[in-house]
């Protein structure tokens, strides 16, 4: 299959990377259009082209053209796809939504749109024309909650959308241990023992038609709150991390910083230029900010995976990823609560609450956030759109007209009949015997093949002990495990909740269904259980037995019904190691050999004395 990645800019979305590679590693072409000059003066252009990416000129959107010169782009734009031989387009920001929309209506290609922040549709009239225009889409993607909310609320039916994020690469930002906070600090020029608020956003200009007078990022509101919290006796650091974008972003930080130096707390505020690599800030901050009016998750993502915990405003997305655990939510604009919020952050930097919300971000990240694995769930989207759209094209070639109908119900030649055997379920039955044989064969002799075959999704080096076909129950596609993850046998994972049958009665479409996530270099014990909805972190032990209900914290040892934290997983290894035999490596017989002997006396013990000891 041939994908056009659509995105009207070059300057800033370098999240469609990780898509344009996961295509790639599927076997399908990629080719990406960005408008002149941005096709081969750009970051993005640059770093595709280093990849071996092909990117060519976009005719449209064009940057300040006339509706005219729009329209010709959109034409022309119809040509290049179509001698490109793109099957789907898959388009980013709204701008290029609506060129590939039009350029693309009457052709065979398949319309994907991804929908990468909710801005535009705080336009009420935009609102009103996308409730028309994105039925257009073949599939919108809906990178949160919040946004496929609003396209529902607009009428989209839920089986046109999927909620998938742009996500993070959890293996690039990850949590700052005591060294590289030091040096991050130390590099920083910062105090070791200091307060460091960061705030990760470029300064877009006001927007006339959206939250006119405010710039969509709400620096403003960020700086009124740290003035408050300087006037109050806070003490610390702000950095405001990120440039104007464009020049008309330019000219607006350097007047929002004119009026922020007549702020308190101005001689406390950092203002640094965009940089290539925000992770030394992280590793030094104590908290991050996010002050949008408008956002999806915004630079809450990046933080969280570092494990930074986040003081938001509630837009968008933002609810999803901060509340009580992982941070602070504060309401649009409220700077007094942003003020509270910055004092708490502070006063309680040192203490456990702070460790827990820091630990509580990562694995949210590591829930909402994990970029490899969603990069591939976005290919599959493109996948299932386009074969959806094959399968009503050629449904719509093969319904007869009504005249065409017999007027009886079987040929006098036989032939009906014939076509009603061969197209009833019995006819297929071959193919499922097979395709059963195989499976239950593969169940026996290659468990991890047995599993990608029934569609979980795997990484490398999994091992799999005496699992059954009960093992990854009725929805196994919702089970996502990572690189060399253990199970033993008995276990289950059970993806839907089954007691809401019950309801049935009054509810009839009842349905509680919710994914399993497991991280990497995880152990699951003998005949635990995994329920709905669970996402287990990186180097988690899971005891024999364990029933889990709740979220698994990364590097630790949980155990019981319902499953608990007992330990860390370091005590827990520092445990094995002191109870080790040391036979790891044996073969079978000599392990025979040597456990015989060295349990000789306790096997040999009399029953009445082990009572009695135990007493």
């Amino acid at each position: 299959m041939k994908i056009a990645t659509l995105v009207k800019t070059g300057d800033g979305p370098l999240w469609i990377i990780p898509h344009v590679l996961a295509a790639q590693e599927s076997g399908d072409q990629v080719v990406v259009l960005l408008p002149a000059p941005d096709h081969t003066d750009s970051r993005v252009a640059r770093e595709l082209t280093a990849l071996g990416i092909e990117v060519v000129e976009s005719p449209a959107p064009r940057r300040g053209a006339s509706p005219a010169g729009q329209l010709v782009g959109i034409v022309r734009l119809r040509a290049r796809l179509r001698e490109l031989g793109v099957d789907v387009v898959h388009y980013h920001l709204y701008a290029s939504a609506l060129a590939a929309r039009l350029a693309t209506l009457g052709t065979r290609i398949t319309r994907v749109h991804m929908v990468a922040g909710p801005l535009y549709l705080d336009n009420t009239l935009i609102r009103r024309v996308e409730r028309v225009l994105c039925r257009l889409d073949h599939l919108l993607i809906a990178s949160s909650a919040d946004i496929r909310q609003r396209y529902a609320a607009l009428g989209l039916p839920a089986h046109r959308m999927r909620t998938l994020s742009y996500g993070v690469d959890l293996e690039r930002f990850t949590p700052a241990d005591d060294e590289r906070r030091r040096a991050a600090r130390a590099e920083l020029g910062l105090a070791e023992d200091e307060f460091v608020a960061v705030c990760v956003a470029y300064f877009y200009p006001p927007k006339r038609l959206v939250h006119p007078g405010q710039g969509v990022k709400g620096h403003e509101v960020l700086l009124a709150a740290w003035a408050r919290f300087a006037e109050r006796g806070g003490r610390g650091t702000l950095i405001l991390l990120g440039g104007g974008y464009g020049e008309a972003g330019e000219s607006y930080r350097e007047r929002v910083r004119a009026w922020a130096a007549r702020l308190p707390g101005a001689d406390r505020v950092r203002w640094v230029d965009s940089v290539t690599d925000v992770r030394p800030f992280y590793a030094a901050a104590d908290v991050n900010v996010v002050s949008s009016w408008s956002e999806s998750y915004g630079a809450g993502g990046e933080a969280s995976a570092c494990g930074v915990p986040t003081i938001a405003t509630a837009a968008g997305g933002l609810p999803e990823l901060v509340d009580d655990e992982t941070g602070w939510l504060v309401g649009l604009g409220d700077a007094a609560a942003m003020a509270v919020a910055l004092q708490e952050a502070a006063a309680g930097r040192r203490m456990p609450a702070a460790r827990r919300r820091a630990a509580a971000a990562r694995m949210r990240a590591e829930k909402l956030l994990d970029r490899r694995a969603l990069s591939h769930d976005v290919v599959a989207a493109l996948h299932d759109a386009a074969r959806v759209r094959r399968a009503a094209r050629r449904g719509r070639r093969r319904a007869p007209s009504p005249s065409a109908q017999p007027s009886s119900p079987a040929r006098s030649d036989g032939r009906g009949l014939a076509g009603r055997v061969r197209s009833s379920p019995l006819a297929a039955l071959p193919g499922r015997a097979l395709r059963a044989a195989r499976r239950t064969y593969l169940l026996r002799t290659d468990p991890v093949g047995y599993a990608r075959s029934i569609g979980v999704r795997l990484g490398a080096d999994c091992r799999f002990i005496e699992i059954s076909a009960a093992t990854f129950g009725s929805e196994p596609y919702l089970i996502r495990l990572g690189d060399r993850v253990a199970i033993a046998g008995g276990v289950r994972f059970i993806t839907h909740d089954g007691a809401v049958t019950r309801m049935r009665r009054e509810h009839p479409d009842i349905d509680v269904v919710a994914p399993i996530r497991v991280g990497n270099d995880t152990m699951i014990g003998l005949n635990a259980i995994i329920m709905p909805g669970v996402t287990i972190g990186s180097d988690v032990v899971i005891a024999a037995g364990s029933v889990v209900m709740r979220d698994v914290p990364a590097r630790s040892l949980v155990a019981g019904a319902p499953a608990r934290v007992v330990t860390d997983i370091e005590q827990w290894e520092r445990r094995m190691l002191a109870r080790s035999v040391g036979t790891g490596a044996m073969s079978p017989q000599r392990k025979r050999e040597v456990f015989l002997d060295r349990f000789a006396a306790e096997l040999a013990a009399d029953p009445s004395d082990i009572v009695s000891v135990a007493n």
